[in-house]
């Protein structure tokens, strides 16, 4: 389960690495678009529906095409509808694409004719958040009669307001902001484990000391087999060896491990060397010689045990313990 979650935190902090290096290429990209000043251009001039779509009381859309630049929106429409036509929303605007350094948008204009016959060329404007204004003209056409079947008119349905798209973008950056946040977050959680992990790691000393009580009290309660208890007090003692004075206490035998310490190993008291030569024999009799143990075997040897560690931890270690 631990591996899992370092595998997931990483994976967040690369992808977070990742983002955090695309914003800041789009950061760059977007300070010198929007420095160089650069104003926003109609591409296609306004186009209409089919001459046959243009039919009295049927809706229709006059649209035109734009490229801004980064850092640069379409603010408003305004136009006048020439007689015989009139709105039936207001002009909005879509955004069509992202371009490196720009957006191409459409503007969109609704409307409707309720006069057939020629309907004259009308002009219009269109603004922008950097305060420039580009007009247009559309075009003069024809609104065709409505064709009547039988002998009555079908009454047109009631308007459908068109709904702006310009939201778009705030959307788009509150989910980038969004998942910033949470890359963030995961990033500040990824450290505090690390951190917390750094302040987990004690001291061989103290962690035998903890291992060699939480084993006591299963004895005393029964939890634990005196028996067992000895192998596992050996081993205790053994990786404390290893660990406190660099020993191969975990791969010798006992007659090696005691043979290394004779020599010098560890500068261990002879009251020392004596109760590790004792125990050791003692504990690996009961492991392979199936030997019984009893309670107060067992708590005599954890009780010299213990006083071994503390008489052979360093004098900071000692200091901490107060």
């Amino acid at each position: 389960m631990k591996k899992w979650k370092k595998i997931i935190l990483r994976t967040l902090l690369v992808l977070f690495a990742m983002l955090l290096t695309a914003g800041i290429v789009i950061g760059i990209k977007y300070v010198r678009v929007s420095n160089a000043n650069i104003q926003p251009e109609l591409l296609n001039a306004p186009q209409g529906p089919e001459q046959e779509n243009l039919v009295l009381g049927k809706k229709f859309h006059v649209m035109m095409e734009f490229r801004l630049p980064w850092g640069v929106y379409p603010r408003s429409i305004t136009i006048q509808p020439p007689e015989g036509i009139q709105l039936t929303a207001e002009p909005y605007f879509k955004r069509k694409s992202w371009e490196w350094g720009s957006s191409l948008w459409n503007a969109v204009i609704p409307m409707q004719g309720f006069r057939e016959g020629i309907i004259k060329n009308t002009e219009g404007n269109v603004s922008f958040s950097n305060g420039g204004n580009i007009s247009f003209q559309i075009p003069s056409f024809k609104i065709q009669p409505l064709e009547v079947k039988g002998t009555e008119l079908t009454l047109a349905g009631k308007w459908e307001e068109e709904k702006s798209t310009g939201n778009r973008t705030k959307i788009i950056v509150i989910t980038l902001l969004a998942i910033l946040i949470l890359l963030c977050v995961a990033a500040l959680l990824w450290l505090k484990h690390l951190q917390h992990a750094k302040q987990k790691i004690l001291p061989p000393w103290t962690t035998a000391l903890e291992a060699i009580r939480r084993l006591t009290g299963k004895v005393r309660t029964g939890d634990a087999l005196p028996e067992n208890s000895i192998a596992r007090l050996t081993d205790i003692v053994r990786e404390y060896m290893e660990q406190r004075f660099h020993l191969r206490a975990g791969r010798q035998t006992t007659a090696e491990f005691m043979q290394d310490l004779e020599k010098g190993k560890g500068e261990l008291s002879e009251k020392n060397l004596d109760f590790l030569r004792s125990f050791l024999n003692a504990a690996d009799m009961v492991k392979f010689a199936k030997l019984s143990a009893d309670r107060m075997l067992f708590e005599n040897a954890a009780t010299k045990a213990e006083e071994l560690i503390i008489e052979t931890t360093p004098v900071e270690g000692k200091e901490n313990k107060k």
